[in-house]
C-alpha cells in the first residue's frame, strides 16, 4: 500500500497561501527570509522518497509555469520535481502537460486507488482545498508542517473544513537555524481516537 504524504508552509497564525510571493496576497514570500540549506535537505530527502506529485489545480498550475525552467538553478531537486509523474486534481483544467494525468470522477475513490499500488508514494506541495478534501476521507498518512516564524494576519488558512476532529501522532520534529519547526505527524493508528 503507498501512502500519501502533505508538506505544508504555514505561518505561525495557520495561513499556507502564497508561502513563495506569486502575488496572491499582501504579503507574499513570507517563507523567504526563512530558507536555507537544513530546509533544502528536509524538503529534497521528502521529494526524493515520493513516488509522485499529487496537486491540486492551482499549485499545478503554479509549479508547471516555474519548474521546467529552474533545473540550472535547482539542479537534481528540480530535475525530479520535472521528471517524477503527477497527479492533478481539478473541474476546470482538461489540458495536462509537464507528465500529468488529470484525476477525474469521485476524488477520494480515484486517490485511494493510487495508494493501493504499493510503489505509489504521494507528495502534496500547498493544495489546500485538496489536502483538506484528502483528510475529510482519513487518506493522508503524513503530514509535515514547516511553521514559520511570522504572523500574517491574511490569507488562506491550511486548516478549514477537515470533517471534524482528526486525531494524529506525533513523528518528529526538527528546528532549522532559521527558526522553522518542521513538525511531521503520522495518521493515529485506528482505535486510539480520544
Amino acid at each position: 500500500m503507498g501512502k500519501i504524504v502533505v508538506a505544508e508552509y504555514v505561518s505561525v497564525d495557520g495561513v499556507m497561501q502564497d508561502p513563495g510571493g506569486v502575488g496572491e496576497i499582501e504579503v507574499g514570500g513570507w517563507t523567504n527570509p526563512y530558507w536555507d540549506d537544513e530546509l533544502a535537505k528536509l524538503q529534497a530527502d521528502l521529494l526524493f522518497a515520493s513516488d509522485a506529485l499529487l496537486l491540486g489545480r492551482v499549485t499545478y498550475e503554479g509549479f508547471a509555469a516555474a519548474w521546467p525552467d529552474m533545473e540550472h538553478e535547482e539542479g537534481p531537486f528540480a530535475v525530479k520535481m520535472n521528471t517524477m509523474p503527477k497527479y492533478m486534481v481539478s473541474r476546470t483544467l482538461t489540458g495536462m502537460e509537464w507528465n500529468a494525468a488529470l484525476i477525474e470522477g469521485d476524488v477520494a475513490e480515484e486517490v485511494a486507488k493510487l495508494k493501493t499500488d504499493p510503489g505509489q508514494n504521494l507528495l502534496i506541495y500547498g493544495s489546500g482545498s485538496l489536502v483538506r478534501l484528502l483528510l475529510q476521507h482519513g487518506l493522508i498518512d503524513q503530514l509535515r508542517l514547516m511553521i514559520h516564524p511570522v504572523l500574517l494576519g491574511a490569507g488562506k488558512p491550511l486548516f478549514t473544513e477537515t470533517g471534524g476532529k482528526k486525531e494524529l501522532q506525533f513523528a518528529g520534529v526538527t528546528t532549522t537555524s532559521a527558526g522553522v519547526v518542521v513538525v511531521d505527524y503520522k495518521k493515529a493508528p485506528e482505535g486510539t481516537q480520544k
